[in-house]
């Protein structure tokens, strides 16, 4: 097809973000026949088919490189959700590796980090980090991918690169190229995000863009192209390829896995949508009369135990605008059963956490 063509518009099960060129060309060798679709708003796609061997026919992925930093991949996500309507959204790519990782291995994020947002005073920079997660479905399914070998046998032949290890671990995103650990941001980021083992540019924007996208799963996953305690560009021109390869390989084992779930004889059609204002009233409803949440403590006490969400709630009070937020935070990010038994834990045989727990089993959410 020329420049000019396209392949229309319509669905496509997953969008598939990158950055780079290289990272693009990792990702569409995974395709068939990938096809330009009308530029929405001037953002070209392409669309190919993805064959895992779970789904005759295979199933319609969509791609588009965003090119560096987190705005950019904010709203890509955004404009991905309007024009195809996907069931998951992942940013594939290279990272530099903080630590406890080697060169060509994968890291797919539980959690994403902003390292750069804080106050810069006259005594120095005091940071003030932010978090968004990855979508608690697809952390788990990244965690069963990361512990076999499966995924290893997607990757492009190339003998001289050693056998990756995948990781579910947390990485940091800024704007800037961190070029060592000693630096001033690679300092910063052992103080404020001790656990990111790695570091890119456009993580934290794309995980925003799917929080305002309820409706959306969202992961990032990352191939260790550089070290930060051992940069250089010849690190990139080897190690960028095969850093891409291998997240991709990764990427598509999980997208074949995450597909094949949702395509199995006999399982249920996946249904999405959000909670109507009465029932969500009737759940913070709930969640109020549970004893003991209007204390700052307790409330912070529920939060914490709450990783995959906890940390994109405010920590105040149980207010009720507090409480619609927290049940809001579980609802996109499917976790209001893990909600339930948090709460089952805090305040065992209390009959709200009970009937919390039969509303929710009730709506279809636990």
């Amino acid at each position: 097809m020329g420049a000019g063509d396209t392949g229309g518009t319509g669905r496509a099960d997953v969008v598939v973000l990158t950055a780079l060129e290289i990272e693009y060309r990792a990702v569409r060798a995974h395709l068939e026949d990938p096809r330009p679709v009308r530029a929405e708003r001037g953002s070209l796609f392409e669309t190919g088919v993805f064959r895992s061997g779970t789904r005759p026919g295979g199933r319609r992925v969509a791609i588009h490189m965003t090119g560096p930093g987190n705005p950019g991949a904010a709203a890509l996500v955004e404009r991905a959700a309007a024009l195809f309507a996907p069931q998951a959204v992942l940013f594939v790519g290279v990272a530099g590796g903080v630590k406890d990782v080697a060169l060509g291995d994968v890291v797919a994020a539980d959690a994403v980090y902003d390292y750069e947002t804080g106050k810069d005073t006259e005594s120095g920079f005091l940071p003030r980090h932010k978090t968004h997660q990855s979508a608690y479905g697809l952390v788990q399914l990244a965690r069963n991918v990361a512990a076999a070998d499966d995924w290893q046998r997607r990757i492009l032949p190339d003998a001289t690169a050693p056998r990756p290890r995948a990781l579910v671990k947390p990485i940091a995103a800024g704007g800037r190229v961190v070029g060592h650990e000693r630096s001033d941001v690679g300092l910063r980021l052992a103080a404020v995000a001790g656990d990111a083992i790695a570091v890119d540019m456009e993580g934290f924007g794309f995980l925003a863009g799917a929080y305002v996208n309820q409706q959306l799963d969202a992961l990032v996953i990352r191939g260790v192209s550089d070290l930060l305690g051992d940069k250089g560009e010849a690190h990139d021109e080897r190690w960028q390829p095969v850093a891409s390869r291998h997240a991709a390989a990764f990427a598509f084992e999980l997208i074949g896995r995450f597909l094949g779930a949702e395509a199995a004889p006999g399982a249920p059609a996946r249904r999405r949508r959000r909670l109507g204002v009465q029932e969500l009233g009737g759940l913070v409803d709930l969640l109020l009369e549970v004893p003991g949440l209007s204390s700052p403590a307790r409330w912070q006490q529920l939060l914490d135990e709450l990783p995959t969400v906890g940390t994109a709630v405010g920590r105040q009070s149980a207010s009720r605008a507090e409480a619609l937020a927290l049940l809001r935070t579980c609802e996109a990010h499917r976790a209001l059963g893990e909600l339930v038994s948090v709460l089952d834990v805090l305040a065992p045989d209390d009959p709200a956490v009970a009937e919390l727990a039969r509303r929710v089993e009730e709506l279809g959410l636990g």
